[in-house]
């Protein structure tokens, strides 16, 4: 074939920025090849012009094939299931990759160096994107705490600053953040749940296909198979933007999830059954100290006197 496009112009749906996809080798566009940029995909659509229809592209054994032959003055827009989250009239298409609506904090940074001015803090951690405040907490003197604040203008840069160490004026200091915070976000998932897997999926696949989302920390396939798996990022804003999709690797469509914590359901189940135990343990415990009052309020006694017909008769206890 000649003059043979190389790329064509794809994008989430109309109003948003056009990215150039490439074809493959004998012109078509594989559908692993569109799923790696647009995650959950099922199919793509272009107009003749500003007042056609839509119209379907055609596709066969994994590829989409060129409408009436060609590429060429062609703009296509992405198909998604229907029900699907990232619809245009639910979404107002916005972009979902690595994307997040999580807003950005305070950072504290403990172990700063006493010399250390806010000028040189902001070229250091400046590196990870743009800083709207940057602070040294000092006392009465004027002299340093030791540790300071910081906050990003994006959550990605306070992500990419939370995820590494740092090395400030030939000393270590750390990043976090502050402890009356923390406790909201570390309850945002960092984990994904991978379904539909089948055994020719390794780790190495997975970890290969979503690290072109975020950075990973780590993924998991239980064994024996289970046709399931885990895949942790460092940014949870990642992890959150997967969700509810399905993606396509190594041409099966896997589904992804929120991978729902057992921590918290083991605890509340650890819980639960000290509770059990506990009210077991003091019902049998004031059984037992019933019978034994009980039994210590009727222990033998040489006579007893017993009340027939009126009359009161006296009855000798045989010693054994």
């Amino acid at each position: 074939m000649e003059n043979i496009e190389k790329y064509i112009p794809v994008c989430e749906c109309e109003g948003e920025d056009f990215m150039e996809i490439p074809l493959e080798s004998d012109g078509t566009l594989s559908t692993a090849t569109l799923s790696a940029y647009f995650p959950g995909v099922t199919g793509l659509k272009f107009r003749l012009d500003s007042y056609s229809p839509y119209r379907a592209l055609r596709l066969y054994d994994g590829k989409f094939h060129a409408p009436e032959g060609s590429w060429a003055g062609h703009k296509f827009y992405c198909v998604h299931p229907k029900g699907d989250k990232r619809k245009l009239e639910e979404t107002d298409c916005k972009p979902s990759k690595g994307y997040h609506s999580m807003s950005c904090t305070d950072l504290i940074v403990l172990g700063l160096p006493y010399q250390l001015s806010e000028t040189q803090m902001r070229e250091y951690f400046v590196q990870f994107g743009k800083l709207v405040m940057v602070q040294i907490k000092r006392d009465a003197s004027g002299n340093s705490k030791g540790f300071g604040f910081i906050r990003y203008e994006d959550y990605s840069s306070q992500a990419k600053a939370l995820g590494q160490r740092h090395y400030v004026n030939n000393r270590w200091v750390e990043v976090k953040i502050p402890a009356s915070k923390e406790g909201y976000y570390s309850k945002v998932p960092h984990k994904i749940f991978v379904g539909r897997l089948t055994e020719d999926i390794s780790e190495p696949d997975l970890s290969k296909y979503f690290s072109q989302y975020g950075e990973i920390t780590d993924v998991f396939i239980p064994k024996p198979f289970r046709a399931f798996g885990f895949v942790t990022f460092n940014d949870a804003s990642v992890a959150q933007s997967l969700c509810d999709e399905d993606h396509i690797v190594k041409g099966v469509s896997l589904h992804i999830s929120e991978a729902n914590p057992k921590s918290d359901q083991n605890r509340d189940k650890q819980v639960s059954n000290q509770q059990q135990y506990m009210s077991s343990v003091l019902t049998n415990g004031m059984l037992a100290a019933a019978l034994n009052q009980v039994a210590y309020q009727t222990q033998p006694i040489p006579y007893q006197t017993h009340r027939t017909y009126g009359k009161v008769q006296d009855w000798k206890r045989r010693g054994n």
